[in-house]
């Protein structure tokens, strides 16, 4: 070979190395979760059952060996990802990860825990009201399982082609830029005290309360990063925040505005997955648009179909309070990377009100956000 026929080989490796690596990393989502727990084995796992051996444990000072299901699960995350440095902490496996722990449980107090111990409660119970997540939703990919930090390559910069005139005129060389997006992690928790008595008198109601609870609040926590996470102060940087970002105009939003948006992604080749496009909003501005038409003198809104998921010219549209007021977000939502460092951890403390019997309970998540193509998101703020 000669010297350009080694370079336009070496040109084409690259790009092939550079599609198996995007290739992987959009498929990441699809490995398998967890400790490969059977369905009856999700169903008897129990939180409060841990928590109650570990917290009897700690106060016998007996050898941590955690039973049960509980005990197999957090084994087998111990051995896959380290043991943790708290002698009465405990891995929760991916397939339990419906829990977050905000507020203060106890069987004295009736709306504080106390109606949830086995004596007349149903099997289930009246949940706080939160905001809708919306990120995974719409399409953001997870990368679980990750064990140090994250560089993921991205292709900054083409090759360039050229006509050749003549049949001796040869190809002139040019060069791919690489560059690397960095990632770390960042951790989002919850605590709340419950009392000895309750992990050992609650009824199945009980434990869905607390486990529903801190998921869904870590959850919302993480998909408003997802948003509008400022990238300081412990928190991933967000869409809004992200530098590249289209912009479309807000005053008086109307059908030329929203086509807009769609316009801004396809002029920046930034479409990768039309399944995955959408509009995401508040539910104010989801009704602005549904009572807006489309063109003066029709009945057709804007905004077609339900204010919680609807459609705005053939695009999936959703609202949500995640949403800061007044903004809208369009883009392909697949192009949001979520990186996990490992899995739940539930840390307990046996000795948080001693003399009451409370101990104190803390999870912790370790996750990130990556934008792999600014110019994917288009966004709309001050709406009109």
């Amino acid at each position: 070979m000669n010297h350009d026929e080694v370079a336009r080989y070496r040109m084409v490796e690259l790009g092939a190395e550079i599609g198996k690596l995007a290739r992987a990393t959009l498929n990441a989502e699809r490995k398998p979760l967890g400790v490969g727990l059977t369905t009856d084995e999700v169903t008897r796992y129990s939180i409060l059952r841990a928590l109650g051996e570990v917290a009897d444990m700690c106060r016998a000072k007996r050898p941590w060996a955690l039973s049960g299901v509980e005990g197999e699960a957090h084994r087998a995350l111990e051995a896959k990802y380290g043991p943790l440095e708290s002698a009465a902490a405990f891995y929760v496996p991916v397939e339990i990860q419906h829990r977050d722990l905000t507020r203060d449980l106890s069987t004295g107090v009736g709306s504080a825990g106390g109606d949830l111990v086995a004596t007349t409660t149903g099997g289930s119970y009246i949940e706080t009201l939160r905001n809708r997540s919306i990120a995974f939703r719409l399409g953001a990919q997870r990368l679980p399982g990750q064990r140090e930090n994250l560089a993921i390559p991205r292709q900054s910069g083409s090759a360039t082609a050229a006509w050749l005139s003549t049949e001796a005129t040869q190809a002139s060389e040019s060069q791919q830029t690489l560059q690397q997006v960095a990632s770390t992690p960042k951790t989002v928790g919850g605590y709340t005290e419950i009392s000895r008595q309750l992990t050992k008198q609650s009824n199945p109601a009980a434990e869905q309360l607390v486990t529903t609870d801190l998921a869904a609040v870590v959850a919302v926590a993480f998909d408003q990063a997802v948003i509008n996470g400022s990238g300081s102060a412990g928190q991933p940087l967000g869409i809004l925040g992200t530098a590249g970002v289209g912009v479309f105009s807000g005053t008086t939003l109307a059908l030329a505005t929203l086509t807009e948006a769609q316009q801004d992604v396809l002029d920046a080749n930034a479409m990768l997955n039309p399944q995955t496009l959408g509009y995401a909003t508040t539910p104010a501005v989801a009704k602005l648009l549904k009572n807006r038409q489309r063109f003066t003198g029709t009945d057709t809104p804007l905004w077609q179909g339900a204010l919680h998921d609807g459609e705005i010219e053939g695009v999936r549209a959703t609202s949500s309070n995640q949403m800061p007021t007044d903004t809208m977000i369009h883009g392909d939502w697949s192009q949001v990377l979520v990186p996990e460092w490992g899995v739940l951890a539930v840390e307990l403390n046996p000795y948080a009100n001693f003399p009451a019997g409370i101990v104190g309970v803390r999870v912790l998540w370790s996750v990130d956000v990556i934008i792999r193509h600014a110019p994917s998101f288009s966004v709309a703020t001050s709406i009109t």
